[in-house]
């Protein structure tokens, strides 16, 4: 049974990885079969479990693959990234730091781009908003407190925690890191908020200020 016929007949789950990038690629050149590309794909991201690895540079070195296959999966790739970081905790339920630790660590995972976020709780720990609170390298300059501050008192909140990710991986915290949980712990305390902790979230890992005793 060819492929489109299958994802028509059985749907887009029962395909498997390979079959899904050769419907994306199409039917390949004479020279280099879709088989043989995708088989390419698969050996360069580790069986397609680092899908990072496929940059827009590898794609090109990549036999049978131009410039039109290059632009359409660098698009699939870009948006499974998005869709993955759009996912968000559900509201009003309660939320454990280890919950909160496992959402980033599966959405940052791979994403190159550095955010900080903040978790707002209320007095049963009950999420009230999660939200993106800062895109960029997390400096003194660029990210003040007060704007954490203002977001927690907009809500019934009394406790929050933050985080951010690095994208290299090195989970060791900056003196930028440091420098501005210190400054947020302060603003924290005097408006009566609880800073519980500041995560930094690598790829698969983390680190916890409470854990490490720098909060």
């Amino acid at each position: 049974m060819e492929i489109r016929e299958k994802i028509n007949h059985f749907g887009p789950a029962s395909m498997t990885t390979e079959q899904l990038f050769m419907l994306i690629i199409g039917s390949g050149t004479k020279q280099y079969p879709v088989e043989q590309i995708v088989q390419q794909l698969a050996y360069r991201s580790k069986n397609f479990t680092d899908l990072a690895a496929l940059n827009a540079q590898t794609l090109l070195q990549i036999p049978g693959i131009g410039q039109a296959n290059q632009g359409r999966i660098l698009a699939l790739l870009e948006l499974m990234q998005r869709l993955k970081t759009c996912q968000w905790l559900p509201l009003q339920q309660p939320v454990a730091k280890n919950t909160i630790v496992q959402h980033l660590v599966t959405k940052y995972s791979g994403y190159q781009q550095e955010e900080l976020m903040g978790f707002f709780l209320d007095v049963n720990q009950s999420l009230l908003a999660e939200k993106i609170l800062f895109r960029g390298t997390l400096t003194m300059a660029t990210v003040h407190p007060r704007e954490i501050i203002k977001t927690a008192l907009m809500l019934p909140c009394v406790s929050l925690v933050i985080a951010h990710n690095h994208p290299s991986g090195n989970l060791a915290p900056s003196q930028a890191d440091l420098m501005f949980t210190q400054r947020l712990q302060s603003c924290c305390q005097l408006f009566n908020l609880n800073l519980l902790d500041h995560l930094i979230i690598g790829q698969d890992d983390f680190l916890s200020f409470q854990d490490r005793g720098l909060l």
